[in-house]
């Protein structure tokens, strides 16, 4: 009888036999078989996970690198309008010592927390005053000003006119309700006082980008229908001196060198005077890095009544902006 071993088969229960297993007969098959496409499949689901997990990574360091520089921006702006704020207050406090020092414009450099601030002190007297100024100052303003056309200069002037005014009789080129609904506009005429100088932006026919350029040259704080020459910013001069740069620029040649009479004959005579005002504009230009700035501008009466108990009165606080090329601005 022959060896178990030698026939190639092995005994097991019941009297069966079963095949001998041949190792690296199987060892053969597997590698050229299905087992290695399996591995290679399961080798490349490994490494898209891999991938998939690194780029949800990199999303959560970008996402947080990003929240990172938004709430830094945030606070150095909060900081920065605070650092306008008390700059303000400084300099309000050396105004209301004595007003009369501040007839013109002037900027005072104010230093607080280490830091340095310029604030421009400019009396609302040297402003064209929307509530008060007669169509011809306020076609000049649009004019050279907003460097619009004379036609619609003067269309502009007069719906501001008739926006203002308590009657309903529209000028030739102005604006009343009636006009207002044939445009399909939601405003309606006031008939009485700019509020705010956003407020033009309810007059027929202005925009954007008409306000924008004239939102520094006027208020809605002054009463008088003229504008004085010696506290006017340069834009205010050009407008008075009906767009001739060389008269805006000679006025405050000799405006700025301290000049005891100026001559200001060349401007508007009839909207010009040298009048004083308690009340300022002051805008402090906090630095915000080397090309950014804060501008905080706040508008007060530095000589209100006695019966106020307060040494100045805020009449308004507009929203800080930020500007770039703060070094330029400030100097304005």
């Amino acid at each position: 009888m022959a060896a178990a071993g030698s026939s190639g088969a092995q005994p097991v229960a019941g009297g069966r036999v079963r095949p001998h297993c041949d190792r690296s007969r199987i060892a053969m098959r597997c590698a050229s078989s299905p087992c290695r496409i399996e591995a290679g499949y399961a080798l490349v689901a490994v490494l898209w996970m891999v991938s998939a997990l690194m780029l949800l990574v990199s999303a959560l360091v970008f996402q947080a690198r990003t929240e990172l520089r938004t709430v830094t921006a945030v606070r150095d702006t909060a900081l920065a309008e605070a650092r306008g704020d008390a700059a303000i207050q400084m300099a309000l406090r050396f105004i209301a010592s004595d007003v009369k020092q501040f007839s013109a414009q002037r900027s005072l450099d104010v230093e607080f927390d280490g830091e340095g601030v310029r604030v421009l002190v400019t009396p609302l007297n040297g402003l064209v005053a929307i509530n008060a100024a007669p169509e011809p100052l306020l076609t000049a303003l649009f004019a050279h000003g907003a460097g619009l056309d004379p036609a619609t200069a003067q269309t502009l002037a007069q719906r501001v006119i008739d926006w203002r005014d308590p009657d309903g009789a529209a000028l030739p080129r102005g604006g009343e309700n009636p006009e207002y609904a044939a445009a399909g506009v939601p405003f309606r005429t006031r008939g009485g006082a700019f509020e705010a100088p956003e407020d033009l932006l309810q007059v027929l026919g202005m925009d954007l980008e008409t306000y924008d350029k004239i939102r520094g040259l006027i208020t809605v704080d002054g009463g008088s229908a003229r504008t004085n020459p010696l506290a006017a910013p340069f834009e205010v001069l050009l407008v008075l001196a009906q767009g001739n740069a060389a008269v805006a620029e000679r006025v405050a040649a000799a405006r700025d060198a301290g000049q005891v009479q100026v001559d200001t004959t060349t401007l508007m005579q009839e909207f010009t005077d040298q009048s004083s005002s308690s009340r300022f504009r002051l805008k402090a230009f906090v630095p915000l890095g080397a090309e950014r700035a804060i501008v905080r501008t706040v508008t007060v009466d530095a000589a209100p009544p006695p019966s106020s108990r307060l040494p100045w009165v805020v009449l308004r606080s507009e929203r800080a902006l930020g500007i770039d090329g703060s070094a330029s601005v400030a100097q304005r």
